[in-house]
Order: C-alpha cells, then sequence, then structure tokens
C-alpha cells in the first residue's frame, strides 16, 4: 500500500481501517483476522473511538480489541492510532468540555493499553462549549504526551476555520485532518441526518480542505456495503447514472465496485478542487476487506476520473 506524509507529519496509509465494529458484530477472532491481514498487506491507519459500538454494546468493546491486539502482536509501533471523543454512549457523555476530554483520553489509554494516541478527533461538534475550552484541552493533551496530532470529524467548515483560528491566535494544536461523510455517490441533501453535524461533504467542503491542505479522512466511504449488495444502499444516496458508471468501468477492470470508489477516492487528490482523500472502511471478512483494498494501489487515468467526476 502507498505511504503517504500529511501536513501534520504523520506518515500513513492511503487507505484508513476502521475498527468501529470490533468485539460488537464482528467478533474478536475476526477482528484480529482483519487487523492482521491489513498489516500484512502496508496498512497502518487505524480509527476507532471512545463510544464504538454502544448501540451493540457498551461503547468499550472496538478500543479494549485492539489494546488486546497491541498486547498480543506487540506491534503499536507499527500504527499511526486515531481514536475520538464527544459523541453520546447510550444518550449520556456527550461533550467537548475540558473534563470530559481529560477524562475519556485516559480511558482510551487505558483500554488500548498504549500511553499516547497519533491522531484525537473532536467525534463531533459540541456548540454548547466554548472553542477556546476546547481546544485548550486539546492542546494539554499534545503538551502531555498523550495525544500527537488532532483531527475534526462532524465539523461545519466554518466552526473548523474559528476553532484553528482560536488555536493560531493563543498558540494551541490546531485541528490537521477532517474526518465526514463522503462516498462516491451525491447525496439526497433534503434529507437531514440522524444528527446535526453527521452532513455529507459538499463541493464546497472539498474546495475549503484543499485551500486549507487538509486532508479528509472519508466516513461510510463504501455505503454500508451498498455498492455491492443493493439491499444495503442506505436511502439518503442518488442512483442511477452515476452508480451505473462506476459499476460498468468496475467490471472492465475486473475490480468490484467498492474497489473502484475506493481507487477513486485515493486518486481524487489529482483533480483540481479536491483534497487529499483516505477512505475509511472496515469489514468482518477478510476476503471482502482485501477484495476492497485493491483499490489502493489503482492508478487510474486522468481520463477515467474525469469519466468517473462528471458522471
Amino acid at each position: 500500500m502507498v505511504r503517504i506524509t500529511l501536513p501534520n507529519g504523520l506518515s500513513v496509509a492511503n487507505v484508513c481501517l476502521g475498527a468501529m465494529n470490533f468485539g460488537t458484530t464482528t467478533t474478536k477472532k475476526d477482528a484480529y483476522a482483519v487487523l492482521d491481514a491489513y498489516l500484512d498487506m502496508g496498512g497502518n491507519f487505524i480509527d476507532t473511538s471512545n463510544n464504538y459500538a454502544h448501540w451493540n454494546g457498551t461503547g468499550d468493546e472496538s478500543e479494549t480489541v485492539l489494546g488486546e491486539w497491541f498486547r498480543e502482536r506487540g506491534c503499536r509501533d507499527r500504527v499511526v492510532l486515531a481514536t475520538k471523543v464527544g459523541f453520546d454512549r447510550h444518550g449520556k457523555g456527550a461533550g467537548l468540555k475540558k473534563e470530559q476530554i481529560e477524562y475519556w483520553i485516559d480511558e482510551s489509554l487505558r483500554k488500548m493499553n498504549t500511553d499516547y494516541v497519533d491522531l484525537y478527533y473532536a467525534h463531533t461538534d459540541d456548540p454548547d462549549t466554548p472553542l477556546d475550552e476546547t481546544m485548550e484541552a486539546f492542546h494539554r493533551l499534545v503538551e502531555k504526551g498523550k495525544v500527537r496530532t488532532l483531527g475534526a470529524s462532524n465539523y461545519d467548515a466554518w466552526r473548523l476555520t474559528e476553532a484553528n483560528h482560536i488555536a493560531e491566535a493563543n498558540g494551541y494544536t490546531p485541528y490537521t485532518v477532517h474526518q465526514q461523510l463522503f462516498t462516491y455517490l451525491h447525496p439526497h441533501f433534503e434529507i437531514a441526518p440522524p444528527y446535526t453535524f453527521n452532513e455529507s461533504v459538499t463541493r464546497e467542503r472539498l474546495r475549503y480542505l484543499t485551500a486549507k491542505n487538509m486532508p479528509l479522512v472519508a466516513y461510510s466511504s463504501l455505503a454500508k456495503g451498498g455498492y455491492e449488495d443493493p439491499s444495503r444502499m442506505p436511502a439518503t444516496y442518488i442512483q442511477g447514472a452515476r452508480l451505473d458508471c462506476i459499476r460498468n468501468m468496475a467490471k472492465e477492470k475486473g475490480v468490484t465496485t467498492s474497489a473502484l470508489v475506493v481507487a477513486w477516492m485515493v486518486n481524487l487528490y489529482r483533480c483540481a478542487g479536491f483534497p487529499r482523500v483516505i477512505p475509511l472502511f472496515g469489514s468482518s471478512r477478510v476476503d471482502h476487506f482485501t477484495d476492497n483494498l485493491k483499490g489502493a494501489d489503482l492508478i487510474l487515468t486522468d481520463e477515467e476520473l474525469d469519466i468517473l467526476n462528471k458522471a
């Protein structure tokens, strides 16, 4: 797999492994198999959260499985580890207040058997907490060595700008990575997301990230498996000609549609108006995961990118 160096200095694989369901709907055995396969294929960028997947468990499972895997494999130094704070767990605990950030980083470090997190995300904006308080609290974690770099997930672009202006004015660590909902298909923007800030990426946001030289980590990048199983395609996406286009090209190339979606994303930075995009996805099955991961090494021509972008 290709390694890229982000503006914040982290060297990461061009595809990020999502560990959201590890320990809940994905068994520990299957999670280990996917994690091992990802490292064997050259991957090093793993994403989790302090509340995954609380709707199927307690919210501790994913970080706990990762911590056990790190201990048993002795591979923590081979991984760029990202986790998050700010969303609720069973309807409680949401927020980015100083005490919440300080409490949950220690809980995450304990569960994952590590002294530091490479990338710590604000999982979602917290408009009820002053940005000054949030940014200072995150910065103190960097000063203490508990966190290396910071990212923002589920933030409006204007709030991301305000947060980084505060960081710059006060000498705090800024957000340098953005994680947001993004896939090949265009969304029905008239359908409101389940949570206020879980908006799909717009063209304006892509231009913003490009101008700020900020990479986009794209969650739900494979539309919850909908490219391979139409019954799983969320109703929030427009299908039709654009879906037909990428499916037809995938057949011509002899790869899954999902793999071509991955290839489209990792090649997008070559197109005007697009930032570096890092697709984020996971799987409970090694064969499905490795099939989709083939897109990480697929180089698309300028003509192929143009066809996909204009569909």
